[in-house]
């Protein structure tokens, strides 16, 4: 039988290793003693030494995660819980990705073990829950996204005439210029191809900037429109006015 390929990870801040003896040689030691009696590999410490247990951003366990999405690794081995982290959804949500990179959890103290079909019960109720999980921070962002749009800001990249200042679009004189003249080269009668030569832009580009509600100073975010916190380019009589044309030539 294959040995399994384990990964140590062992962090401590300095106040519990006075206060508790939880030292990084204790931790140590125990796991080095379970893989003995496990007859498994150890092929790396990933040690986080003096840093809080209340971020994942911490360098060693990154390194980890990425061995762990290398293939170089079958099991994460830890001495408690609150080793990986403080969060509970922090813990669930890194044991989740780890299982998708088919690498093993083990909590020495707590007696999780993943490898085991006990184990691998309960990740599946930690599965459930990283995914419930995961639904509520959709949810959070897409709640917040739908309030910046309301609120007038832009949350896509800003398009040609305008550029980003303090999270809001400001126009930018000399493209917006650009914008104005292929409005009233295109109502004057000139094809999208005739202005992306005039212009010397792309016609996919023209045809973005003819029909871009962002110019008259609105906010698209999903179906919806909403009012938007810069400066329109384009009065509205234009805009209407080039969008049936296009809408003409479509039929055609």
């Amino acid at each position: 039988m294959e040995q399994k390929r384990v990964g140590l990870y062992l962090r401590v801040s300095t106040e519990e290793q006075v206060s508790t003896g939880a030292s990084l040689a204790a931790q140590k030691q125990k796991l080095e003693e379970y893989c003995k009696f496990n007859e498994w590999h150890i092929v790396g410490e990933y040690v986080d030494a003096g840093l809080s247990g209340g971020t994942l951003n911490r360098p060693q366990l990154q390194r980890l995660i990425e061995d762990g999405k290398n293939n170089l690794l079958d099991v994460l081995l830890v001495y408690k819980l609150d080793r990986l982290s403080r969060s509970l959804r922090d813990i669930i949500l890194t044991i989740d990705e780890l299982r998708s990179y088919n690498v093993d959890f083990v909590s020495l103290t707590e007696q999780i073990d993943t490898t085991t079909p006990v184990g691998k019960l309960m990740f599946h109720i930690i599965g459930a829950f990283a995914e419930f999980e995961r639904d509520i921070i959709r949810q959070r962002v897409i709640l917040g996204m739908d309030k910046k749009a309301k609120d007038g800001y832009v949350q896509y990249k800003p398009p040609f005439g305008y550029r980003f200042e303090d999270k809001r679009l400001v126009v930018v004189e000399e493209e917006a210029e650009i914008v104005k003249d292929i409005y009233r080269a295109y109502l004057r009668g000139n094809s999208t191809v005739q202005i992306s030569r005039a212009f010397n832009v792309p016609r996919s580009l023209v045809y973005r900037i003819l029909t871009n509600k962002t110019y008259l100073g609105r906010v698209k975010w999903g179906d919806n429109l909403f009012d938007g916190g810069h400066e329109g380019i384009v009065d509205e009589k234009s805009f209407q006015r080039v969008s049936e044309l296009l809408k003409q030539k479509r039929k055609r």
